[in-house]
């Protein structure tokens, strides 16, 4: 077996490669999706260089085979990497961490110096690649509940509108309260809104009472990305309304299927999020090295 950096020639076979792992919870990774055009698309969503920081593993020989490869999803302003895979063709435990030490090795060799904060996140079925990270002094941090809707939800019964770029310090601030340290900041999250990126907004007794932000993928999906409601405007059924507005916002953009994560340990959210449809399909448990979140 060898071990090389991809090329952009190999994206779609890696893809490929990755999507029948991606549908079998012992495999399957966050961040990417499960069928072969929807990963191909994500690897190259929101970073500069896909292949900054990756490794493939190929059979020698004529044919090439692809055995398993990684990819760093790499933030330079954070300094921080998220890890897509390992993605290891074996269900042998041995052979899956020979791999996966190999890539790992040749990525890492790749990493810029300045990026000092890592984290891989697998379902929590993937007991060996867990383990895997573990031993090489990533640490076990909280894990998030992923949610999936196949239907678009009533109209609610609030009105929103879109954010701007004056509400950086307010809805701005509110965000950077509710989600410290997360991988968006409030300015960043206001910044990227777009077509395909919507932040809405609910205003209540001339102050804004809260927010949500989702995203059309490229699958075709609708993400609900971040869900914030100012503790002065709680246990108003306000959090519910904000998520019909969010996925009406999405179905107008052409999703039929919606999806979110929300933290294991937030009972009240997972209810929130039940009590309109939602089903809780797996957990995400993810292992960081140098940052963890609260």
């Amino acid at each position: 077996m060898i071990v090389r950096r991809p090329t952009e020639a190999d994206r779609r076979a890696l893809a490929s490669c990755a999507a029948p792992l991606q549908v079998r919870p012992e495999h399957h990774v966050a961040y990417l999706g499960t069928d072969p055009e929807s990963i191909a698309a994500e690897m190259i969503e929101d970073v500069d260089d896909w292949t900054e920081a990756a490794a493939v593993a190929a059979d020698e020989g004529a044919d090439g085979r692809i055995a398993g490869w990684l990819m760093g999803s790499i933030d330079h302003e954070m300094g921080r990497v998220w890890w897509f895979g390992p993605f290891v063709d074996t269900d042998h435990p041995s052979q899956w961490r020979e791999v996966a030490d190999r890539l790992d090795a040749s990525a890492r060799r790749d990493l810029p110096g300045h990026v000092t904060e890592e984290e891989y996140a697998f379902d929590a079925r993937h007991l060996v690649g867990e383990a895997w990270a573990v031993a090489h002094g990533f640490v076990a941090d909280p894990g998030s509940a992923v949610l999936t809707l196949d239907h678009v939800l009533d109209p609610p019964a609030i009105i929103t509108r879109p954010a701007t770029a004056a509400d950086v310090d307010t809805v701005g601030r509110l965000h950077d309260v509710l989600f410290a340290n997360t991988h968006t900041s409030g300015a960043a999250l206001l910044a990227s809104s777009g077509p395909a990126k919507p932040r809405l907004v609910a205003e209540l007794d001339g102050a804004v009472a809260g927010y949500i932000a989702v995203e059309r993928q490229p699958d075709g999906s609708g993400y609900i990305d971040y869900l914030g409601v100012a503790p002065t405007h709680r246990r108003r059924g306000l959090g519910a309304e904000l998520v019909r507005a969010g996925v009406v916002a999405l179905g107008e953009l052409g999703c039929d299927r919606f999806h979110l994560t929300v933290r294991e340990s937030n009972t009240g959210a997972r209810a929130l999020y039940t009590g309109l449809g939602f089903t809780e399909e797996r957990v995400i448990r993810p292992v960081r090295r140098g940052f963890s979140l609260p």
